[in-house]
Formats: structure tokens, C-alpha cells, sequence
């Protein structure tokens, strides 16, 4: 007899994929299938499945809604279901359950995980089938058998002989010394026996040596209490397939109130058992890569202390961040970024040991917990090796990809015996990776926490900072590389702190990016460039264009086009006044959401300037599609200049392809007079660095472009 498997996804692709699958499990399989929903239960209406293989995500109605009419079909309620989801679908396996599904599979899914699960469901359905019709069988011979026999029992005990043998729980009654008094055709079906068989026989005989030997125990308890056992969990094996039973035993009481056996009651709750365990592991497993999620991270930490106190053993926590990742998440998809995460879980699992423990934490973060190491150079060799494993090329899409990591470690017990604790000082660790050139590990530190604590104070000070007006710009002029004539500024912040004294950026930018502060730096900078070219206006002071270095946290974070534009139109001043600055590794890692709003900015006069060009991720490609007009060369290439061949090569190509490209190119950093002379020769057309100017506070840039009896005349004003 062939067994049909029915199948329902509303992309085709996915039906012969399934159906394939049905023809790899064998000639007496077959598949139906449908793209409609509606259809396939149109069909089931007058047809039967032994399985039921549904897509969750389907137009029509999703695989919830389709199990749930599905099981309201008298023909079709026991029929098991496996819904198809994605990795992200929690909340869609949940729904699925509580309608009914009897297993899930992730999407994309392979031959081998269809085929086994298909056949274990088939295989525990079938055993569940013929119990059904045994116990039936047997009722209705027994009924028969009862009727020849005694025409004159009562048809009230003829029912409940009925009812006893056709509900699907074991019922069984045994004497003191444990042989059988009674069976229910359900429970003697168990064991391919007739209710009658069964009478007489020992139990211990019947089950395994470990059953047996816990139903003695438990009997003993009844007979000796005479009070009930409730509310205990049994698992029975049956042709291979393993169901479990909620069992209760209680005393079996004679005519006269004496205890005489024992009487056994058992429910089949193995499906329900399934939807518990699916549920506790959707709670504490991450759905895309199938690791242990931080809920159980923070209970294996826990434990791993617990021992390490016990037994004085050492630990270690690592926390590896991938680098680089929202790279590839931007530019390929966030599908190639799953697979790559996924490829990642499965080398990590492939360099734990046995007392180790791996875990997703959530976007791009692992956790490892090495549960036995001795010594910092166990660690050492431990983590060199997983940034191998990880380093070793991924093939994504047919596309070779190839990613770093960076690891921060904290030891068990010697950094802490709390998980939150340990956790914060691996992070602390990690970030310190990422800062000394990825694709490393680095030890926890004690100077690491006084950095931590000392960016918590500096952030709460920015943000007191902000309400309090501490804040202020200054502008380092930019010359013509020939005539040496002012032709723009690049506007600079500075912290007037109230016990520091005027600070540079590179004192409190990185913690004001961390933080998110340099959101509202980034407003406010904005604001106060294009107030004070107005201010200037208003004064008869034409400055030229103001170059105003943006952040990638602002184009992550905030629409920069608007607001730039906003502050543009607010003081009345031209577009072509402000240029904006932004890095390469901006292009890479935003490179649609970018090049849209560059283009936009262009569009209405903005300059847009590539600052730092030729110590990131250069490529020809971002130059020649994106509306740059300008590129700064940075600094490194120019403190090299006067020594350094190549460097000056490197520059006359920049300057070339620059102009090729229809943009300027301005050299910072400049800081001498041989400097100077070799840039203008090298075919860059504008110069920047203390050689020049050093940055000009608000108040004296009036002596640069006032003339000099404009100066005089304002002197006198004052």
C-alpha cells in the first residue's frame, strides 16, 4: 500500500523539491501536491494523507491556519503535520504548534533532515494507527465473545467493558504479587495480545528490566501506603518507537474496602511532550544557526563557576565579534549574511571540546565557554586556533568571502564570579581586539575596566556638555596650491571643558560616537557652520566654502541630507558654501544608502569631499559612480613625501586619477617648507596643514579675509 504524503507551498520550485524528497524515501511513497492552500483542503476533503508537509508563509493562508482547519476533519485529526519555516520564525512555530503541527524544518531544507524526520513521524503515526485498530478488534471480539456467553449481563456493564476498551489510555489492574487481574484492549495491544492473554501473566515478564523494576517499586509503595500514586512520567518502547505515558497507580479495593492489587492508568502524551521540548528549545536556542542563545549562556557561565569553585579548575569566557560583517550584510544581502553566520556556527561547534560550550548572542557576537584550560597559553593556542578556523575562505552564493573576528577573553574565577560581570569584562576585552587591529584576541585587564570608568564619567560630562553650551568651532584654512590664497576652511569642534581647558576632538570623540552623543555633536555642528557663515555675511566677511566632517553614525542614524538642507534654507546662505567630508570605509559600509544621499546633496550645490582618501578600502569603482567633487589625501602620505619615492608616486596618481575624474585634491597635514615645494609640483591643487595655518578660533578669522583697511576700519568700529 503506497503511503501519500501531502504537500502544500505556493512556490513551485519548493513542491518538486519535496516531492523529490518523497521519491528519495522509497517506492511505496508518494506526494501530492498543491500550491493553494484552499485546494489541497478542498482535496483532503474526499482524499486521505498519511503526512502533511506545509509552508508557514503562504498568501492564501498561512500553515497555522491551514493545520488548524485541517484538524477540525474528523479524517485528518491525527494526521502529522511538519510546517516548513524560516530561521527568524519564533513566533510563527509557536502559532503552528498551538494549531496543531507535529514537527518543524527550517528553510532551506536539506534531503537528509526531510527524509529522516518524515519517516520517524510515518513510523510513530503507524504504530499509533494499529494500537487504535488492535484495541478496537479486540472490544468488539470481546463484546462478542461476552454476549454468547452471558446473555444476562446487564448492557450497563456491556457499555463500560465498551468505553473501558476504546479510550486510548492503558488501563491495567494486578494483584499483589503483580500478575494481571485486567487489561483494556489498548494497553494489551502494546504488547500484540487479546485482554484475555494478558490475565494471569506477570508484568515484570512483559516490560523491560528498568520498567519492570520501577513498577515493582511503586506497586510495593501502594499496596504498603494504601494511598495513590499521582501525577509520575513513564517512557514505554513499542516496535522501536518511544512514546511517553502520564501514569497514576492506586489501590485496587475489593467489595469489603480491602486493598487486593493495584490498578495502573496511563495517557499517550508524547505529542504533547514534543510541543514542550520544541517550545523550551525555541526559548533557549538562537532559530538562525540552532546554537544556544544568552538565556542559556548565562546559566552554562553559571554553572561553569560553580565548578571552577568546587574543584579549583579554571574557566574562560570568550566573546567573539565578527569583523566587518554589516560589510557584507549591506553590500550582499542580508540572505548571503545568514549564511555566513550560519557557516560560522558550525566551525565554532567543530572547534569546541566536550566540556566546552558555544552560543549565539545575537547579531554578529558568539560566546564560547572553554570549561577546562590551564593557563593563559592553553587559552592563547585555544583562540588562535578558532580565528583559523574562522579566517579560512566561505563560499557564499558561488562567491568566495572572507571574514576576521575579534576575541575578547575574561578568566573563571580570577576576573569574577558573576556572569554579567565576566561578560562585561570579555566585552570590555574585545573591544580592545577591535581597536589593536582586528582579527585578534585580547585578555581582560584591570586597565581596561579604569578605561571603561573613565569613558562612563566623560559621557555623563558631554551630555552636561550639550545643555550647557561648552561647545565651540574653529576653522583651519585651505590655500590654493599655486597662489596660496584662502580658498576654504574645514570647520573643527572643540570642548571648552570647565576644569580642562579647550579640548581636541580626539579627546572625546570616540566616546561621544560610542555613546550615540555624536548624533546631536553632529546637529549641532551643522547648525552652528552655517549660523556663523551668515553671522559673517551679515558682516560683510565672505567666507569660502566650509568643509564639515560627517560621521557614519550620522548617516546611520540620522537623515544628514535634510538636515543640512534644513540649515542651508533657515540662514539664507548658497549651497556651494558647505562641502561635506566623509571617510571610505563610509562608501564601503553603506554604499546604496550613501550614494543616494550624496547625490541628492550634490544636486543642490553641497560639495562632497572623500577625506582620508588611500588608508581604507579604496576602490576605482566608489570614485567613478559616486558625485564626489573632491579628495583629501591623508596625512601618512605626506609625512612621507620628502623621503619616500613611492609616496610621492602614489600622490602624483592620486592627483591624476582625481582629475580625471573631474575632482580637486587637497593635501593635509602639510607641516614644512620642503613638504609644500614637493606638493606643488605633484599636480594637487590645494594644500592644508600647520604650514599654512593652524585651526582659527571664531574671532580672529576676520584678519584672514578682511583686507587691510578693512581690518582698520573695524578696529575702529570697535
Amino acid at each position: 500500500m503506497t503511503t501519500r504524503v501531502l504537500i502544500v507551498d505556493d512556490r513551485p520550485t519548493n513542491l518538486r523539491i519535496y516531492a523529490q524528497f518523497v521519491t528519495i524515501m522509497g517506492e511505496k511513497y508518494s506526494s501530492v501536491t498543491f500550491a493553494d492552500p484552499i485546494e489541497a483542503l478542498e482535496w483532503l476533503g474526499n482524499n486521505s494523507a498519511e503526512l502533511l508537509v506545509v509552508d508557514y508563509r503562504m498568501p492564501q493562508m498561512n500553515g497555522a491556519e491551514f493545520i488548524r482547519k485541517v484538524r477540525k476533519m474528523s479524517s485528518c485529526s491525527d494526521v502529522p503535520a511538519i510546517v516548513i519555516t524560516a530561521h527568524q520564525d519564533r513566533e510563527c512555530r509557536l502559532s503552528a504548534l498551538d494549531a496543531g503541527a507535529t514537527d518543524f524544518l527550517q528553510s532551506p531544507v536539506s534531503h537528509v533532515e526531510f527524509c529522516k524526520r518524515a519517516m520517524s513521524l510515518l513510523t510513530k503515526n503507524e504504530k499509533s494507527v494499529n494500537l487504535r485498530k488492535r484495541a478496537s478488534e479486540i472490544e468488539r471480539k470481546h463484546a462478542a465473545l461476552s454476549d454468547a456467553v452471558d446473555q444476562d449481563t446487564p448492557a450497563s456493564k456491556s457499555m463500560l467493558e465498551q468505553i473501558i476498551d476504546t479510550i486510548p489510555i492503558m488501563i491495567n489492574a494486578t494483584d499483589r504479587s503483580g500478575r494481571c487481574l485486567f487489561t483494556n484492549a489498548y494497553q494489551s495491544a502494546l504488547f500484540d495480545k487479546t485482554p484475555d492473554q494478558m490475565v494471569g501473566k506477570d508484568f515484570g515478564e512483559l516490560l523491560g528490566p528498568d520498567l519492570a523494576q520501577n513498577s515493582e517499586r511503586r506497586n510495593k509503595s501502594v499496596l504498603k501506603s494504601e494511598q495513590p500514586i499521582p501525577h509520575y512520567e513513564e517512557k514505554f518502547t513499542s516496535d522501536g518507537v518511544e512514546l511517553i505515558f502520564h501514569c497514576n497507580k492506586s489501590p485496587l479495593l475489593n467489595h469489603n474496602g480491602e486493598t487486593i492489587g493495584v490498578l495502573t492508568t496511563a495517557v499517550d502524551i508524547t505529542a504533547r511532550k514534543f510541543a514542550e521540548e520544541h517550545r523550551t528549545h525555541l526559548a533557549l536556542h538562537d532559530m538562525l544557526t540552532g546554537l544556544p542563545n544568552r538565556a542559556l549562556l548565562a546559566e552554562k557561565v553559571r554553572k561553569a563557576i560553580d565548578t571552577c569553585a568546587k574543584t579549583g579548575q579554571e574557566a574562560a569566557l570568550l566573546l567573539l565579534d565578527l569583523d566587518r560583517f554589516k560589510v557584507i550584510n549591506d553590500t550582499r544581502g542580508h540572505h548571503s549574511g545568514d549564511t555566513l553566520l550560519r557557516e560560522v556556527a558550525d566551525r565554532l561547534l567543530e572547534m569546541i571540546g566536550p566540556d566546552d560550550f558555544a552560543a549565539r548572542i545575537g547579531g554578529d557576537e558568539f560566546a564560547i565557554i572553554l570549561g577546562k584550560v590551564e593557563g593563559a597559553d592553553a587559552i592563547n593556542s585555544r583562540c588562535t586556533k578558532i580565528l583559523k578556523a574562522i579566517n579560512q575562505p566561505y563560499s557564499i552564493s558561488g562567491i568566495e568571502q572572507v571574514i576576521g573576528a575579534s576575541i575578547g577573553v575574561s578568566l573563571i574565577p580570577n576576573d569574577g564570579d558573576d556572569y554579567e560581570e565576566l561578560l562585561r569584562l570579555a566585552d570590555l576585552a574585545m573591544y580592545d581586539a577591535k581597536a589593536n587591529g582586528r582579527n585578534c584576541h585580547r585578555f581582560f585587564s584591570e586597565g581596561m575596566n579604569q578605561i571603561a570608568q573613565a569613558d562612563a564619567a566623560l559621557e555623563i560630562e558631554l551630555r552636561d556638555a550639550l545643555g550647557q553650551d561648552q561647545f565651540a568651532l574653529e576653522y583651519q584654512p585651505i590655500v590654493d596650491a599655486k597662489t596660496l590664497n584662502y580658498v576654504g576652511l574645514e570647520a573643527l569642534i572643540r570642548w571648552d571643558h570647565p576644569t580642562r581647558g579647550r579640548l581636541l576632538p580626539v579627546q572625546f570623540i570616540r566616546v561621544a560616537d560610542d555613546t550615540g552623543i555624536m548624533d546631536s555633536l553632529g546637529k549641532w555642528v551643522i547648525a552652528e557652520v552655517c549660523k556663523q557663515i551668515r553671522q559673517f555675511a551679515e558682516e560683510g566677511i565672505d567666507l569660502p566654502r566650509v568643509a564639515i566632517n560627517v560621521s557614519p553614525r550620522q548617516f546611520q542614524n540620522q537623515n544628514v541630507c535634510e538636515e543640512i538642507l534644513k540649515n542651508i534654507q533657515k540662514n539664507g546662505i548658497d549651497p556651494s558654501k558647505i562641502v561635506v567630508e566623509i571617510t571610505e570605509e563610509l562608501l564601503l559600509d553603506n554604499n546604496d544608502h550613501v550614494r543616494e544621499t550624496l547625490n541628492r546633496l550634490r544636486q543642490t550645490g553641497v560639495g562632497i569631499s572623500i577625506d582620508d582618501f588611500g588608508t581604507g578600502y579604496s576602490s576605482l569603482q566608489y570614485l567613478r559612480d559616486l558625485p564626489a567633487n573632491c579628495l583629501k589625501i591623508d596625512r601618512t602620505f605626506i609625512s612621507r613625501i620628502e623621503h619616500s619615492a613611492a609616496d610621492r608616486a602614489i600622490i602624483g596618481t592620486i592627483s591624476h586619477l582625481a582629475h580625471a575624474l573631474d575632482m580637486r585634491v587637497i593635501a593635509e597635514g602639510v607641516e614644512n617648507d620642503a613638504q609644500l615645494e614637493l606638493l606643488q609640483v605633484s599636480g594637487v591643487d590645494e594644500i592644508q596643514g600647520y604650514q599654512i595655518a593652524r585651526p582659527q578660533r571664531v574671532e580672529d578669522l576676520p584678519k584672514l579675509f578682511l583686507k587691510p583697511q578693512e581690518q582698520a576700519s573695524s578696529a575702529a568700529k570697535g
